[in-house]
């Protein structure tokens, strides 16, 4: 019994569904002028309802295409910045080509392979005894000198820079070729010991490695006098100097061979 009824209920609900399906179809089928106003209520309708789903689809559309448009962003930046770096090394490395042919010096380029700054007191290179370096040979920007070969591995060098406490070089400067004794003393700056008050110094002169060593040549740019005091009561004038050298943002070096 309880199953017929089922059966019964069923079979209305089918009925019911078809005989609205074809009202509908015969309703919309009619070209009447409340038939079309009600086709376009239900558009509207239709519209209306679906329009946040539709602002919603938009705003995730714009947002994944912002998302693309910020990482294409960050890429070209990227690609700028390493050929701006590029073209800041190609330049170093043309200036390095001009100067180490255009002096009487033997000279072999190496790269700088720690962080530096003008606190360091050494620096370590890459080139070794690979390539004939040996301790106590000078070392040189397109500046000036920055020190000398230290202790020599196979493939690397330590280098001490001429900012080191116990750093010396002697020294010629002034018109007379005055000879002196550079000694360090903070960041880029020192003192020139030894230069005799009767020989005439000026602000902006350079001193220059004497040659008197077995370990420097002749001539190579050392400092630049920023002072010259007299009145004192020693025999020699007091004489400050700023080191020529790049000691803060440099890459590229060369050893005195």
């Amino acid at each position: 019994m309880k199953s017929n009824w089922i059966v019964f209920i069923h079979r209305d609900t089918m009925i019911l569904c078809i005989t609205l399906s074809l009202s509908l179809i015969l309703l919309f089928s009619n070209n009447s002028k409340f038939i079309d106003a009600l086709e376009a209520d239900i558009t509207d309708s239709y519209l209306i309802i679906t329009s946040p789903q539709r602002w919603y689809r938009d705003i995730l559309s714009t947002k994944e295409q912002n998302n693309l448009l910020v990482q294409r962003l960050i890429q070209l930046r990227l690609v700028h910045s390493q050929n701006e770096h590029f073209r800041i090394e190609n330049e170093n490395l043309r200036k390095m080509l001009n100067f180490s042919t255009g002096t009487p010096l033997s000279l072999l380029p190496a790269n700088i392979t720690n962080r530096h700054s003008v606190l360091l007191q050494s620096i370590i290179i890459d080139v070794g005894a690979d390539r004939d370096i040996r301790k106590n040979q000078p070392v040189l920007d397109m500046i000036g000198l920055m020190g000398k070969t230290i202790s020599v591995g196979e493939m690397a060098t330590k280098v001490q820079l001429i900012t080191d406490k116990n750093y010396r070089v002697s020294i010629r400067v002034g018109e007379q070729r005055s000879l002196g004794i550079f000694i360090p003393t903070h960041g880029k700056f020192g003192v020139l010991e030894g230069v005799r008050k009767s020989m005439d110094l000026n602000v902006g002169e350079i001193a220059y490695t004497s040659g008197i060593s077995d370990i420097y040549p002749a001539n190579i740019p050392v400092a630049r006098v920023i002072s010259v005091n007299k009145d004192n009561d020693r025999p020699f004038q007091d004489v400050n100097v700023e080191i020529l050298a790049e000691l803060q943002n440099f890459n590229y070096v060369f050893v005195v061979q």
